[in-house]
C-alpha cells in the first residue's frame, strides 16, 4: 500500500469522514482527498504540504514526522549530475617595463624642491611678523609722553561649523521570529517579501516596518516570535499553518 492508501484505511478505521478530518486538522477537504489519492501535484508546495500530511497523520494516531518524510519520499526526483562550472580565464598581463628618462625625474625633483622652500620662507615670515612699536612723541613740556605699544598681530581662523549626526528614526514594528525546530516561514515587510525559506533553529529573524507586517508559518507551533520586545510565545500550535498580519493598532492586542 501507498502512504496515502494507509492514509485512508487508518481513518476509515476510525470511522471519520474527510469533512470531520477537516474539521479538527483546519485543513481543506481537496487538499486530504489529494493526499490520500497520492496526487501531490494538487498538495501544496512542501513545507505547507507537509505540515498536511503531519497533520493528517497526527489526528489519526500516526507518527507525523515518519508519516511525512514516508509519504514525500515516494515522489523524490532522481538527480542529475550538474556540469562543472566554467571558469574564465584571467587575461595575459603586460610584463612590459615602462622606463621614465633621467632628465624627466631630475625636472620633477627640482620643481619639488622649489615649492617646498617657497612654503618654509612663507611660514617663517608669518611666525616673525609683528608690528613696530612707534617712537615716543615729545610734547610742549619737553617730557616724552608714553603712547601704548603695538601687540604681536595675531591670525585667528574662524570656528568651524560641525554636522552632528541625526539620529534615525525607529520603526513602528519591531518582530522577532526564532524557530525551534524546521520551520517554513514566509514574510513581509510594508509589501516587501523579507523572508520566504525553511528557517532552523538558532538566531532570531528581525523584520521592521512603518505600516505593517506579515507572516505566515507551514508550522506554527514551531515558531516563538515578539512584537516591540513583548514576547508573545508560540505563533500557534504543532502542524498548523497560521497567517498573521501585524500593524502598529493591532500590535498591542495580538497574543
Amino acid at each position: 500500500m501507498t502512504v496515502g492508501e494507509q492514509l485512508r484505511a487508518s481513518r476509515e478505521a476510525k470511522g471519520l469522514s474527510l469533512d470531520a478530518l477537516a474539521h479538527t486538522t483546519r485543513v481543506q477537504t481537496r487538499y486530504l482527498a489529494a493526499i490520500e489519492r497520492n496526487d501531490v501535484a494538487s498538495v501544496p508546495p512542501r513545507p505547507f504540504g507537509r505540515g498536511f500530511v503531519r497533520a493528517y497523520a497526527k489526528e489519526i494516531g500516526l507518527d507525523p514526522e515518519r508519516t511525512a518524510h514516508d509519504y514525500f519520499a515516494q515522489f523524490a526526483p532522481l538527480s542529475t549530475p550538474s556540469a562543472p562550472p566554467t571558469v574564465p580565464l584571467a587575461p595575459p598581463q603586460d610584463t612590459r617595463t615602462t622606463f621614465i628618462p633621467n632628465w624627466v625625474a631630475l625636472s620633477a625633483l627640482a620643481v619639488l624642491v622649489v615649492a617646498l622652500g617657497t612654503i618654509t620662507i612663507r611660514r617663517s615670515d608669518r611666525a616673525n611678523h609683528t608690528t613696530p612699536a612707534p617712537a615716543p612723541a615729545v610734547g610742549t613740556t619737553g617730557r616724552a609722553t608714553e603712547t601704548p605699544v603695538a601687540t604681536e598681530t595675531r591670525e585667528k581662523s574662524p570656528a568651524r561649523d560641525i554636522a552632528l549626526p541625526v539620529a534615525a528614526p525607529e520603526h513602528a514594528l519591531i518582530v522577532q521570529l526564532t524557530p525551534t525546530r524546521r520551520c517554513w516561514v514566509t514574510a513581509s515587510a510594508d509589501g516587501k517579501r523579507v523572508i520566504y525559506k525553511l528557517m532552523m533553529p538558532g538566531p532570531p529573524e528581525t523584520l521592521n516596518a512603518d505600516r505593517e507586517i506579515q507572516i505566515m508559518a507551514g508550522d506554527a507551533g514551531a515558531l516563538e516570535w515578539t512584537i516591540n520586545g513583548r514576547k508573545i510565545g508560540p505563533f500557534g500550535e504543532s502542524g498548523q499553518i497560521r497567517t498573521q498580519r501585524v500593524t502598529p493598532d493591532s500590535a498591542d492586542s495580538i497574543r
